[in-house]
């Protein structure tokens, strides 16, 4: 089995993401919320006053109007970015933080949401972000020492901070846990690309726009299997989804629809175009991939494009038919 050399299959965004992106928004926005709502309520009795004084509620209001400006930012944003999420995640114990040095330190009770941020962030976090981020907590919490020393006080904090910094590596560790087991659902075993568990996520996600889905198969599959065995069948498949992937534009979604089917999703992507990209995709299999008697390999295509709000059903019969118009003679071969 000939095949491109493997430097790794970029899986569809529905498959590696961390989370379902609607909870992580969800999630995010309360506590984002939470976070300024109690901040405010805290300046009643804990005034932002002691290191600038009158000037401290300029500051501190400032400070809460940047987070909530964060906040809406993000929310306009459909897309979740990991790197957006990152920094907005970040952002929370920085203002907290920042809330506690304008109010004089260990007397004012902001650190205490310091903790909040804690939860939040691992809820979402892999373990290699989240250890780096609880550790910033952990000394932003710490940081009155510096400029409000207070032993009895400090001590409570370090308490306070050892339990939480323990119950959210505990919650860091399984929610990591649970995305792996989430992440293996949605991926096919053999190519390592999404599957249709995956492609039903990912289109849901692109559905308020136009999008192009195809459905292609392998055009003499069965004869692989028939002739050479299984194992040579499961090599074609790895390598067809191996060259998919790595040809495909970034934007462009690969997952393995059964079988020897495999489905591509094309967010808001004309029909000239996406004629161009499955030709495109067509001609590299073939020049990628062979059976073991050094015969290629091809695969064929067929596409539909939906508007805003199709249904993916509908769609998926509306590829399957262009897939049968592509290539009607090998599929009466199939049917026979």
């Amino acid at each position: 089995m000939r095949a491109v050399s493997d430097t790794g299959v970029r899986a569809p965004d529905g498959a590696d993401a961390a989370t379902n992106p609607k909870a992580i928004r969800r999630l995010a926005a309360s506590g984002w919320i939470a976070g300024i709502v109690i901040a405010c309520g805290l300046m009643i009795p804990a005034p932002p006053t002691p290191q600038l004084g009158a000037a401290g509620w300029a500051a501190g209001i400032g400070i809460q109007a940047v987070s909530l400006l964060a906040r809406l930012a993000f929310a306009r944003n459909r897309t979740v970015s990991p790197r957006r999420l990152l920094a907005i995640t970040w952002l929370l114990p920085v203002d907290i933080a920042a809330m506690q040095w304008l109010a004089g330190g260990w007397a004012a009770p902001y650190h205490e949401l310091l903790l909040l941020s804690l939860i939040l962030g691992s809820a979402w976090m892999s373990i290699s972000r989240f250890v780096p981020f609880a550790a910033t907590v952990a000394a932003l919490t710490l940081a009155p020492a510096a400029y409000a020393p207070d032993p009895d006080a400090m001590l409570g904090a370090v308490t306070g901070l050892v339990v939480w910094l323990f119950v959210s590596t505990a919650l860091a560790m399984l929610m990591a846990r649970v995305r792996g087991q989430a992440r293996l659902a949605r991926r096919d075993p053999l190519t390592r690309l999404g599957n249709r568990r995956a492609l039903e996520e990912r289109f849901a996600a692109t559905a308020a726009r136009e999008s192009v889905l195809a459905i292609g198969d392998l055009n003499r599959f069965k004869e692989i299997n028939d002739v050479h065995g299984h194992l040579a069948g499961d090599a074609c498949l790895t390598a067809v989804g191996e060259v998919l992937s790595r040809h495909a534009r970034r934007e462009v979604q690969v997952f393995r629809w059964g079988g020897d089917e495999f489905a591509i999703l094309l967010p808001a992507t004309p029909a000239t175009v996406a004629h161009e990209v499955f030709e495109r995709l067509e001609a590299a299999v073939a020049g990628a991939v062979a059976d073991p008697l050094g015969a290629p390999v091809e695969i064929t295509f067929g596409w539909a494009v939906g508007a805003p709000g199709t249904d993916l059903v509908a769609l998926t019969e509306a590829a399957d038919a262009a897939l049968r118009a592509r290539k009607p003679a090998s599929r009466r071969r199939a049917a026979a």
